[in-house]
């Protein structure tokens, strides 16, 4: 590795030349060391000599998804070849005497040349130190003593950016915007871009755990709203002076009632919920790779959960209203559905109809199971 660490400080300080032949050499003694390769590639001064190079560590090396990468890169960024046309054909004219020049006419207009072809990946000369084509504009830089360049480097260190082949194709992906609660749940109800509820998936802090969290969280609160709804209902009047009800509970007030539904409530809720979520969460998962979906569990968990956790303190809430209440719930039980083919798409990368396949799957897979029941269990009745 020191060899390695010798040739990168010397590219870093502009002596390619150098750094080259220890690499050429660590190359040879290592032909599996893919970083010492590409730090080679940034010592080629033109973009086809770079692809020779990398084509010859491909073949060396096959299947590293690095250098496909890097390949794919650098053949998209070669200049297109233009056709040469010849000049019109002109009647001949005196000969003048000129100097003798050293180049054609044409040499200085000529960009392409033939390509080279791609040396044996174990003939003893693949690495050539003649670059394919000379660079067109040599910098001051370049110009330099290598004893300048390095007094430069030492002077502003600071100043190297790492732009080797390695470093462009290890760098991290941008991470994604980090939303708050609140600011999650509003995109998900309010938006109708399927990329803007991907982009809440893609929330750092997004995961099961956060997922289960907004769920406890819904459902603690719906089981505070819950006895208030019913204590502006009508019917609970009656409700209390139930015979069952006395039985169960006594000659208790409706205020001792309701502290104990109360209690209940915030315990029970929050627990059903998160199995709930979990148990659906699973098996949408499974169902949407099936229909050909490229999410996985935790990605679909926390799509369901970023739109239930509010839904379902929405509807608490609209329970308290009498008759008006009712009629929102059902309408928001309908935009249930359309947030839940959203979420499979979002986090599964689905179509719609492939989404709308995945919530029927279940309800048809019962109503098969529920008819081979019942054609199982008739069978010995009908030989009796």
């Amino acid at each position: 590795m020191s060899n390695l660490n010798d040739a990168i400080q010397l590219i870093r300080q502009g002596r390619k030349d150098e750094a080259r032949q220890i690499l050429e050499t660590l190359i040879r003694a290592e032909p599996g060391n893919i970083q010492a390769w590409f730090w080679y590639v940034d010592t080629c001064a033109t973009v086809e000599k770079r692809i020779q190079v990398l084509e010859v560590c491909l073949k060396m090396n096959p299947g590293i998804a690095q250098v496909t990468q890097a390949l794919q890169i650098l053949r998209d960024q070669r200049p297109a070849r233009t056709s040469f046309t010849p000049p019109p054909a002109q009647s001949p004219k005196p000969a003048i005497s000129q100097p003798p020049q050293s180049s054609s006419p044409y040499s200085a207009t000529c960009d392409d040349e033939p390509e080279r072809p791609v040396p044996s990946a174990y003939s003893p000369g693949y690495f050539d130190d003649t670059p394919a084509y000379p660079p067109a504009v040599t910098s001051a830089a370049q110009q330099q003593s290598p004893g300048e360049q390095k007094k430069a480097w030492e002077e502003d260190p600071d100043s190297y950016v790492d732009t080797s082949m390695l470093s462009k194709l290890s760098r991290p992906k941008p991470v994604g915007r980090s939303y708050a609660f609140y600011e999650a749940w509003m995109a998900v109800l309010l938006t109708l871009d399927v990329e803007a509820y991907a982009d809440v998936l893609n929330d750092p802090e997004a995961g099961t755990g956060r997922a289960f969290e907004w769920i406890a969280y819904s459902g603690i609160i719906s089981g505070l709203i819950f006895p208030l709804s019913l204590l502006v209902n009508p019917q609970f009047a009656k409700l209390m002076d139930m015979p069952e009800l006395k039985g169960i509970f006594g000659n208790i007030g409706t205020t001792t009632f309701i502290i104990i539904l109360t209690l209940a409530m915030t315990l029970l809720v929050p627990i059903f919920s998160i199995i709930g979520l979990a148990i659906s969460a699973a098996i949408q998962n499974l169902l949407a790779i099936s229909f050909g979906g490229n999410g996985n569990y935790s990605r679909i968990a926390y799509a369901l959960a970023a739109y239930l956790a509010p839904i379902t303190i929405l509807s608490a809430a609209l329970g308290i209203i009498p008759a008006v209440g009712q009629c929102l719930t059902s309408l928001l039980g309908i935009y249930n559905i359309v947030l839940n083919v959203r979420a499979l798409r979002a986090s599964h990368s689905l179509s719609t109809g492939s989404a709308i396949g995945v919530m029927l799957a279940p309800t048809v897979i019962i109503f098969i199971f529920g008819c081979v029941l019942v054609m199982l269990v008739g069978l010995p009745n009908m030989s009796r």
